[in-house]
């Protein structure tokens, strides 16, 4: 085995030039694996750090919210023996609810907090203290205005009710950080809290910190099974910044992958490439008893030598360009980053994989060399005209064929998305087998087509091209990825981002967003709230109320048409449909936002008196009409038995209400897409079924000067609500934050592209340098016939152009088939041509062909005709 290696080192060393370049391409796309590793675990731990600065380093809070239920020692129990439960941390709320028995008493007081002086829950906004520390026994801890206010400093006593005992003195330990939110809590210690409200074991809430936060979903369904009555903060807002970056590392990690398979391709050139310059050394290793396994194992050997140079040369310099890379980074993703983290166990995994790939696809060349006959290599050292097999072009033509006409029949009988993905991989398959059939047949038609342009030039190049087809089909095979990563990755990148900007604006008509985020059968914000919202000076808002679920009683299957995605259900041996009743403000809607009335007309009286208005869409899928009544049901009168709809008691059927259409409008401007909700006015609703919540607040700023001070006002109100799942949206806070998530994959993309050019430009340049150099003695015939050096220059640039633009053409015609299979399994209901892409990627591959070809083809110009005759 050490003589093979011997050879290995040998045989590279004897051609430096073209073992140093291949080394140089393989080692950028180790590089770029490296870099990334880097960068993406530096932006995870920087983004980490701040979101636990931000909202605390705990994962989840589940509790009640009335001082009548708690968790008492067994549930406790139960919870920390949950799989992925790291820690967890009481906390008691003796008062807290709208129903406590000490109502009045406490009715002047602030919220009374006990919890404990654990490392957990010192990760609560309580707890960040201005001066002092947490309570002890008989201590109390108090917000910054309450200090300010009266005064009050560390050591200072206070006394508070606590009943049913009597008053206790107890003294100041520490004092809150300013914050609007918390200038009406007071910390206790929980033992000592528990005892002077006698309340001893009960906890209210319980902090709970987890193993791995993506487990949250699955430990908030565990803890549904213990109480479905449990109030959740599942620390919404964290998620969604984790998630913004999240998004992130599948986009690198695919990106990665694309270009070791890139330097994959270069690794395969370059052996093809070594084992035609020394066939006749091979034979003679044959002749000389040397075994096909052990040529095999020669080639086997290059690729390892290769691959861990340029791994080691990968290691050093993606290490060095990532902190060169650090201020771009923390402009592109908007991330403070202080140090760079470096993960070495997850960096050897990555070389590994990186050196594993390399080997493995060494094993084609290796396999070639070991068949090479050792009297056809004396014969001919110059590799002839590549001959695939019959089989595998009809093969692959046939798999492309198969793949379009899958597609085309999904998007008019079946769309189902999985057919799609299905078609795409036939695609991405037929592209795997028949890549040097599909780039012989587009050198063709180029050559046909630049015949009327450059007559001398054409047929020449193109037989050179063809002829040494074996070694360009890697490349362009490198070019045709690149052009499809950029065609896909760019128009999808594209098409999400009209379509969630869309969504977006659809979602937010007025600038900002107040969601109760409470779920739909429990109450919303009070009207209360909306009313201080709508009262603030330069705010003009409108309230969502919370609607009913109802079912429809009157309904006429026969309306629905046979495509018709509507659900219907069974009540009662009958079919029908189950909606929403909403109570809508419609005066305070329409001085706001567009509100087009199609038919009949807006009446507040006749909505009070159970008049209702629908949708164009809404009278169309459920067939309702101007002047129809519709009779609907709460959804609280009906049961569920064996998958169907019941009354629920012989008193049902009376609570059947019959609402009159009484207006049809266009669109409901608070609903994004198909609606069939049915819309009355918020007196009805509170009359019928004394519900008069408000699920979602919509305003927006009218005076921009005032706008830090309103938005500090919205802020403490929400912050006085009594649920911690209150979520204010900023319309333009999400657009840029969609703009920003854009332009940070995009960039990603494109420099991955970027590289995946380099590497094709290299690997073209080393394919040309030992192309040419076989052909010098032709080159220079050619030279001593008359040509000049120009010729023999603009010659091989053609040929160097002719494998890049073939690469870039089928990369563009495979990129758009894909791409339209990949938007229509996203549910894009329309083919897209990205015909600027295609233009960019069109006009880009020849030059990049030009660019790489033009060094070797000059120096071969300059060489000595009668020194190449005479050799």
């Amino acid at each position: 085995m050490s003589l093979i290696f011997s050879l290995a080192k040998s045989f590279l060393k004897s051609r430096k030039s073209r073992t140093i370049l291949s080394i140089i391409g393989i080692s950028i796309g180790f590089m770029l694996l490296i870099s990334s590793n880097i960068l993406m675990s530096t932006l995870e731990k920087s983004n980490e750090n701040i979101i636990e600065e931000k909202y605390g380093n705990y994962d989840l809070i589940v509790g009640y919210q009335k001082s009548s239920l708690f968790l008492n020692n067994s549930d406790v129990d139960k919870i920390n023996k949950l799989e992925n439960i790291q820690q967890t941390s009481p906390f008691l709320y003796p008062y807290i609810g709208k129903n406590t028995p000490y109502k009045k008493a406490m009715e002047i007081q602030p919220m009374y907090v006990g919890l404990k002086s654990d490392s957990l829950s010192k990760e609560h906004e309580f707890t960040k203290l201005s001066s002092g520390h947490l309570p002890g026994k008989s201590e109390v801890v108090v917000p910054y205005s309450w200090a300010k206010a009266k005064n009050l400093k560390l050591g200072s006593t206070l006394t508070f009710p606590f009943p049913p005992n009597e008053e206790k003195t107890v003294r100041v330990s520490g004092i809150m950080k300013k914050s609007e939110y918390l200038h009406s809590v007071v910390l206790f210690q929980y033992d000592w809290l528990s005892k002077a409200t006698s309340q001893d074991n009960h906890v209210t809430t319980l902090m709970i910190k987890l193993n791995d936060w993506h487990a949250k979903g699955q430990v908030i369904n565990q803890l549904k099974e213990i109480d479905p009555k449990f109030f959740i903060d599942g620390q919404i807002k964290m998620d969604k910044e984790r998630e913004q970056l999240g998004g992130l590392k599948p986009v690198v990690q695919g990106l990665n992958i694309a270009v070791l398979i890139g330097s994959a391709l270069l690794l395969i050139s370059t052996l093809q490439m070594s084992i035609q310059e020394k066939k006749k050394e091979l034979a003679t290793l044959r002749l000389l008893g040397a075994k096909k396994i052990q040529i095999a194992w020669l080639v086997i050997s290059e690729s390892i030598i290769i691959a861990i140079s340029s791994a080691l040369l990968g290691v050093i310099f993606g290490i060095g360009i990532s902190f060169i890379l650090k201020d771009v980074i923390i402009k592109v993703s908007g991330i403070p980053v202080e140090n760079i983290y470096i993960e070495w166990p997850s960096i050897m995994y990555s070389v590994l994989l990186g050196i594993f790939i390399t080997i493995v696809a060494s094993t084609i060349p290796a396999t070639l060399a070991s068949k090479l006959s050792p009297m056809q290599a004396y014969r001919q050292s110059i590799d002839t005209e590549h001959k695939t097999r019959v089989a595998l072009p009809f093969i692959s033509v046939c798999l492309v064929f198969l793949s379009i006409a899958l597609s085309f029949f999904n998007y008019v009988k079946i769309h189902d998305p999985k057919i799609y993905i299905l078609s795409a991989a036939i695609l991405i398959l037929s592209i795997f087998l028949g890549i040097s059939f599909l780039l012989r047949c587009t050198v063709k038609i180029l050559s046909f087509i630049i015949k009327p342009f450059l007559k001398q030039y054409s047929l020449l190049a193109s037989r050179n091209t063809i002829r040494q087809l074996r070694r360009s089909v890697q490349i362009a095979g490198v070019i045709m990825l690149g052009v499809i990563i950029s065609v896909v990755g760019i128009s999808v990148l594209t098409t999400v981002r009209d379509t969630t900007e869309k969504s977006i604006l659809t979602k937010y008509p007025l600038s900002h967003v107040i969601d109760s985020n409470s779920e739909y059968d429990k109450p919303g914000l009070p009207l209360t709230f909306y009313k201080q919202v709508d009262s603030i000076p330069g705010v003009k808002s409108v309230p969502v109320y919370k609607n009913i679920t109802v079912f429809t009683q009157n309904f006429d299957e026969s309306n629905i048409k046979k495509n018709s995605k509507l659900i219907l259900y069974n009540i009662n041996k009958k079919r029908e449909v189950m909606t929403g009743l909403q109570g809508v403000d419609f005066n305070k809607m329409k001085s706001s936002l567009p509100l087009k009335v199609t038919k009949g007309s807006i009446n507040i009286n006749q909505l009070n008196q159970g008049g209702v208005v629908i949708t164009n869409y809404g009278s169309k899928v459920l067939g309702y009409k101007l002047g129809d009544y519709i009779k609907v049901i709460h959804d609280k009168e009906l049961n569920f038995k064996e998958d169907k709809l019941e009354y629920k008691n012989g008193k049902s059927k009376e609570q059947v209400l019959s609402l009159k259409v009484v207006g049809i409008i266009k669109d409901y401007p608070m609903q994004e897409g198909p609606d069939i909700g049915i819309y009355t006015s918020p007196e009805f609703i509170k009359k019928r079924f004394n519900v008069d919540s408000i699920d979602e607040v919509y305003y927006k700023i009218l005076d921009k000067k005032s706008k830090n001070n309103i938005e500090n006002k919205v802020e403490a109100l929400i912050g006085n609500q009594p649920s911690s799942k209150v979520i204010l949206y900023d319309r333009q806070t999400e657009l840029e934050t969609l703009y920003n998530q854009f332009n940070q994959r995009v960039v990603i993309l494109l420099s991955c592209v970027l590289l995946m050019c380099l590497l094709a430009m290299i690997g073209l340049m080393n394919s040309m340098a030992s192309s040419l150099q076989e052909r010098s003695r032709e080159f220079a015939t050619i030279r001593a016939l008359g040509s000049n050096t120009k010729y023999i220059v603009r010659l091989t640039l053609v040929e160097g152009a002719l494998v890049t633009l073939g690469g870039g053409i089928l990369g563009a015609l495979f990129g758009s088939v894909l791409l339209n299979q990949l938007l229509l399994s996203l549910d894009h209901n329309s083919i897209t041509l990205p015909w600027k892409m295609i233009i960019i990627c069109l006009i880009t591959t020849p030059i990049l062909g030009l660019v790489a070809t033009l060094i070797p083809a000059m120096y071969l110009s300059k060489r000595d005709i009668l020194k190449e005759l005479s050799d």
